[in-house]
């Protein structure tokens, strides 16, 4: 499996953090942080491209899916962190394919955007934009 999970975290990782509290932004999902403000990006799907495949038994590309979510007590906060997290991944050359504005099943008093990000990504670590 093309597994480029951790290096994508990490190029997003410097432009997300410093918004967010002290280990507040995380690799994994986290429906309720327990600082704020927070963000959270994580690789939900890692699909072989089946139209890119070669003869040989070798994964070529990969197509992924990430999902983001910025945490905060309000608004203005949450949108900083979410658009420091959008224009990162876009920079990176996904496609978004979704966001939305979400009430917290947990605590309704935060805000909490949500993303979906798309992309395929070959065995070198490239990312590509269009498939």
């Amino acid at each position: 499996m093309i597994d480029y999970e951790a290096d994508i975290f990490n190029a997003v990782y410097p432009n997300v953090a410093p918004l967010c509290a002290r280990n507040s932004f995380r690799n994994v999902h986290v429906p309720v942080p327990s600082a704020f403000p927070a963000a959270c990006l994580f690789e939900m799907r890692n699909t072989t491209d089946t139209r890119r495949r070669t003869g040989s038994a070798v994964e070529d590309f990969v197509v992924v899916t990430y999902e983001a979510h910025a945490y905060a007590m309000t608004k203005p906060e949450c949108k900083e962190v979410f658009n420091a997290l959008d224009s990162r991944m876009l920079a990176l050359g996904f496609n978004r394919i979704s966001s939305d504005q979400i009430p917290n099943q947990s605590n309704t008093q935060v805000f909490e955007y949500v993303a979906r990000y798309q992309a395929e990504v070959d065995q070198n670590g490239v990312i590509y934009r269009r498939r």
